[in-house]
């Protein structure tokens, strides 16, 4: 019974910070759990969440939105490797991954997921075995197309590709 009531208590605590969230944060934190699940049916360890990476990939994907693109070269050429070195974020290893979908928002995650995971360059991407963080934006777009990238860097000690 007390690991019940343990569990119960968890699970509210986690309704409650989800209510607290944004939309946006929500997809957000659902992109890295799902792109950890991927890895972890690999038998890949998971990626850390890094505040950096997720400040590119959000600008991204709100550059997207907002001027209604969907490429990994922005029309002002400055795409997430610019990006990192305007942030100052170092690389060894490095990579993005971008979809964009229309379904709910409740539905939106689990298909860009599904999406990256049929797509064998995606899903090599999100496998890679050098990659250690993740960082991952949302935004939707006045349209109500719906934007995710996911954002990549690492260099995992003994991996082989």
């Amino acid at each position: 019974m007390k690991r019940l009531v343990i569990a119960l208590v968890a699970l509210g605590t986690l309704g409650v910070v989800a209510a607290a969230c944004t939309p946006q944060q929500v997809m957000e934190a659902n992109l890295a759990v799902g792109l950890n699940r991927l890895r972890a049916e690999q038998g890949l360890p998971p990626l850390r969440v890094d505040p950096g990476l997720a400040a590119v990939a959000r600008l991204r994907a709100e550059d997207m939105a907002r001027k209604n693109y969907f490429s990994h070269d922005p029309p002002d050429g400055c795409d997430f490797a610019c990006l990192y070195q305007r942030f100052g974020i170092a690389t060894a290893w490095a990579g993005e991954v971008i979809a964009w979908n229309n379904y709910p928002l409740n539905q939106a995650v689990d298909v860009t997921i599904r999406m990256w995971k049929q797509s064998p360059p995606h899903f090599a991407t999100i496998t890679n075995c050098h990659f250690e963080r993740v960082g991952t934006g949302a935004a939707v777009a006045p349209d109500g197309k719906i934007y995710h990238v996911a954002v990549f860097e690492g260099n995992a000690p003994g991996c082989s590709p």
